[in-house]
């Protein structure tokens, strides 16, 4: 017979008792149900008859104050309370089941009636006319009230009292029922496991049992069993075949640890001897084993390594929360600093996921890269040099130009001030001349001898020439300080639109003689960047464009979005730039141009300035037909940026 015999068996068993269990319960809790709910009704009655004595009270103790005191005013209160107490005495009437109770509530009823006839008589009689045969009767009728009203309540009572008692034996002989039947089920159940699990455990226990009494190998132990279920003893064969393979498994498995041994010595050599630092973290970031080189960097013996999570060395390892970050830790040539505790902090890290024994590892590779930072510092800062120098050559290229532009205005502001100057003369002599009234006349001949008239209109249109041109001078100032003012460190939102019309203000006077100039600006957006970088970009191109042009020439200057990103194109029709030098224009002081003319650093800085902008440049050019320079800058993370700036 099979288990699965047994088990069906065992099943239906069970089934068959827990159907008759609970039909058996199911019948009694039936009962207390319903018991239980006509106790509830019966506590509504009694609360509601409680209800219907309190108002009883209250409207048989107005009636008194009405016959007493004739107070008429208390008739419709009165009125009103008997339409509440017959509602309330008919909801009674159609829960109680008794015929007797039912006419007792009828009366009750009738009398209420009867008591409102004599109400609405008595209102209309006058005062002479009462008499004490109409108070006798109201006190009749009140009488047969509460008296029938004590004997409804009295039955109520004494129903609720008996329901309330029947709940408690239904309810003790339900729970009395429960506890007796569900032990009948657990005995039969145990019994019935008992006896078929006996069939079934009992082969596997002496399989246990000669497993573990056995003083010898397993190969020599005899497991099969012929008087059990069939799966067993074909579980039995199984295992005596299986044991017959252990000691041969077992020798195989000692080799292949005597193998294990000599390979980790192999690795731990091969560590050791590695010339960068090599740690081995298990899947929650504690470091399981690490190399000589490692012991170097951290500035501790090994067995003060091990065992420590590797964030506390690494910060950048660990998550918010402190945990290990398993993302970051299998990024490859990834830059990060150790913990503030090592002077020396610079270090590259790269991590790859292994499986060590079926378990989650990371084998982390960590590079000192502090002299390279150092090396890279001293570059950055070599670069920024060479921006700095380009910067004020082009000042000191356009400071003729700028002061060529300043001059100008300031040349008409002058004159304007001169011209203001006679004026004013003039008007204070007329002033002096109106103040006295004897000299009306004199005054009146100098208004019209030095043509007061004309002096009056022209002041305003002097004043607001001058004032242009003290705003011209302004922004070229303006600008100018903003070109040689040095960047912020941040990144800031910035409007190229508006960068490109400052760099043609600065770059006026170099172009204005001999190019002529075509805007056709049409971004209208922000890119994240620095300002006076870019203004730098923007100048050496225009400049650039200028000696392109050798007599007369044009200029275009566009900005569009293609995408997500912001194309500033500077076309020109100048000489151009021969195939050969195309390649080689981006390298520093490489130039075309005649010594002195040039330093050769312009389109190479304009490159990295670009480049440090997460940009593109890209150039075409015909020899004697022009050249045309793209910019490509990217819009991403401006939103961002502004609020970086904003809580700053």
């Amino acid at each position: 017979m099979k288990i699965s015999h047994y088990n069906q068996l065992l099943a239906i068993s069970t089934i068959l008792s827990g159907v008759i269990i609970f039909a058996t319960l199911w019948h009694q809790y039936q009962t207390v149900e319903r018991a239980s709910r006509d106790h509830y009704e019966s506590r509504l009655l009694v609360q509601t008859i409680n209800h219907i004595s309190t108002m009883s009270k209250l409207w048989l103790t107005s009636q008194d104050l009405l016959f007493t005191g004739r107070q008429t005013y208390l008739a419709k209160g009165i009125k009103e309370q008997s339409i509440h107490l017959k509602k309330t005495l008919r909801a009674v009437k159609a829960k109680i089941f008794s015929s007797t109770e039912k006419d007792r509530v009828g009366q009750l009823i009738s009398a209420i009636e009867l008591n409102d006839k004599l109400l609405e008589s008595f209102s209309n009689m006058s005062a002479t006319t009462i008499n004490s045969e109409t108070i006798y009767r109201s006190d009749q009728l009140t009488q047969r009230y509460v008296k029938h009203l004590e004997q409804l309540s009295d039955y109520v009572l004494n129903t609720n009292q008996t329901l309330n008692n029947e709940v408690n034996v239904v309810v003790e002989n339900f729970t009395t029922l429960s506890i007796i039947v569900v032990s009948l089920y657990v005995f039969f159940v145990l019994f019935t496991t008992s006896c078929i699990s006996r069939f079934i455990v009992k082969p596997i226990q002496n399989i246990t049992a000669l497993a573990h009494g056995s003083s010898h190998g397993i190969g020599h132990i005899e497991f099969r069993q012929t008087s059990a279920p069939t799966e067993v003893i074909a579980l039995s064969r199984a295992i005596q075949k299986f044991t017959q393979h252990i000691t041969v498994e077992k020798e195989k498995a000692e080799q292949e640890r005597l193998n294990v041994i000599r390979t980790n010595d192999k690795a731990n050599i091969i560590m050791n001897t590695i010339p960068c630092s090599v740690v081995l973290l298990d899947e929650a970031g504690v470091v399981a084993e690490c190399n000589i080189e490692t012991e170097k960097l951290f500035l501790r013996d090994k067995h003060k390594i091990i065992g420590l999570p590797i964030s506390s060395f690494v910060p950048a390892l660990a998550t918010l929360d402190g945990s290990f970050d398993d993302e970051t830790a299998l990024k490859n040539l990834q830059e990060s600093l150790l913990s503030p505790e090592f002077e020396q902090p610079h270090i590259e890290f790269s991590g790859r996921k292994i499986a060590i024994m079926g378990k989650v590892n990371y084998l982390i590779t960590l590079n000192d890269i502090n002299e390279r930072k150092h090396s890279q510092k001293a570059l950055s800062s070599l670069n920024e040099q060479l921006v700095h120098a380009e910067k004020l050559a082009s000042i000191g290229q356009l400071s003729a130009g700028i002061a060529h532009e300043i001059n100008n205005p300031v040349g008409y502001i002058r004159s304007n001030l001169d011209v203001l100057n006679d004026y004013c003369k003039t008007l204070l002599v007329y002033i002096e001349l109106a103040k006295d009234s004897n000299k009306r006349v004199k005054a009146k001949a100098f208004f019209e001898s030095e043509d007061l008239g004309f002096i009056v209109e022209d002041i305003e249109p002097l004043i607001t020439s001058t004032l242009e041109g003290v705003a011209r001078v302004s922004k070229i100032i303006k600008d100018l300080g903003n070109y040689a003012h040095a960047d912020e460190k941040l990144p800031e939102p910035i409007s190229i639109d508006e960068l490109i019309e400052k760099s043609l203000t600065l770059v006026a006077n170099e172009l204005k003689y001999k190019v002529n100039i075509t805007k056709k600006l049409e971004a209208g957006v922000f890119v994240a960047g620095f300002p006076q970088k870019l203004l730098q970009v923007f100048i050496n191109m225009l400049v650039n464009a200028s000696h392109a042009i050798e007599v007369k020439g044009n200029i275009c200057i566009s900005s569009q979005l293609i995408e997500h990103e912001v194309n500033i194109r500077f076309e020109d029709d100048g000489s151009g730039i021969s195939q050969d030098n195309l390649k080689s224009i981006f390298d520093p002081f490489f130039t075309t141009k005649p010594v002195g003319k040039g330093t050769g650093l312009g389109l190479h800085i304009v490159r990295s300035i670009i480049e440090d902008h997460h940009g593109r440049i890209e150039v075409s050019s015909k020899l004697y037909q022009g050249s045309i320079f793209d910019i490509y800058l990217p819009m991403h993370h401006i939103e961002v940026i502004r609020e970086a700036i904003t809580a700053k």
